[in-house]
């Protein structure tokens, strides 16, 4: 049986409803996937921007904190310094002080002797014997006095000269046949020792720092 007009009518409505059905599903399954995309899309571009801020401003902070270290290393070790010669020179200064003393007294007179009896009889009376100016009295005199009953060997064949060099005191000896030095001076000695405590305290601080 043919349908009429009527019914023709709202099968074509029904059929065009399903299909404005069907197209909206598609374009709102298609939007939900673009706006997913979309979202995705731009927490990634969040995420990146985030990150790299994240490890601009960690750089920048190590930079920051490696200046203020190197800063800090280099002003602890300034510090450093200053303290090894404040120490120093008061060790020194109190070195000085007791040398002084020493050269006065009767046993630098022994000790002047001791030293030359020891390298004399190693190396015999041809050497070379340098003192200090101030010393010349005491070594001229009474150490040369002593040194003829001490020493078996010629003590005129040794040459008791000053040196303006020599500051604190000590006798410098040189061997004109072997061509041989000793150095039992009191400057040299001081230097030796100011060297021995850096190089005892240096570590020390360096290593803390």
């Amino acid at each position: 049986m043919a349908l009429s007009s009527d019914e023709k009518l709202k099968n074509f409505a029904g059929e065009a409803m399903n299909e404005a059905k069907k197209i909206s599903g598609e374009i709102r399954e298609q939007n939900e996937r673009d706006m997913r995309e979309k979202s995705e899309e731009g927490e990634k571009k969040i995420d990146a921007k985030i990150n790299n801020y994240i490890r601009h401003e960690t750089e920048a902070i190590k930079k920051e904190k490696s200046l203020e270290i190197s800063q800090a290393e280099i002003k602890a070790k300034q510090e450093y310094f200053k303290y090894i010669d404040s120490v120093s020179s008061r060790v020194f200064e109190a070195v000085a002080a007791k040398l002084k003393d020493f050269a006065r007294s009767g046993e630098y007179i022994d000790y002047l002797t001791r030293c030359c009896v020891n390298v004399m009889e190693k190396t015999g009376t041809a050497i070379d014997v340098s003192y200090m100016p101030g010393d010349e009295a005491t070594v001229a005199e009474t150490v040369k006095n002593i040194l003829r009953k001490k020493i078996s060997g010629d003590i005129s064949r040794a040459e008791f000269v000053k040196d303006e060099a020599i500051k604190s005191g000590g006798l410098r000896f040189f061997d004109r046949e072997k061509n041989l030095f000793v150095n039992d001076v009191f400057d040299e000695k001081t230097v030796r020792a100011r060297e021995l405590l850096h190089a005892i305290i240096g570590p020390y601080f360096t290593g803390v720092l």
